[in-house]
């Protein structure tokens, strides 16, 4: 059975992976808005645009976490 040190470590890990999964997705849609946009779909730029915000809000909770990890919990 892992130790609650090995825990902590696999989720920094997990979270540090998320995070720069999430960030490449986001670099994703927003090129996939500038193409709808190129193509003349505002309303789907505009969806995609919000998701990619979305996106980055949930990248900036998964980050608050790990820092929150790394001070509190070695």
């Amino acid at each position: 059975m892992p130790s609650d040190e090995e825990k902590l470590k696999k989720l920094k890990s997990l979270l540090d992976y998320g995070i720069n999964h999430n960030e490449e997705h986001q670099e994703e849609m927003k090129e996939w808005a500038e193409t709808a946009k190129k193509l003349d779909f505002p309303g789907a730029y505009d969806l995609l645009i919000s998701a990619s915000d979305e996106l980055d809000q949930v990248t900036d909770y998964l980050r608050q976490a790990l820092e929150e990890l790394k001070e509190n919990g070695g």
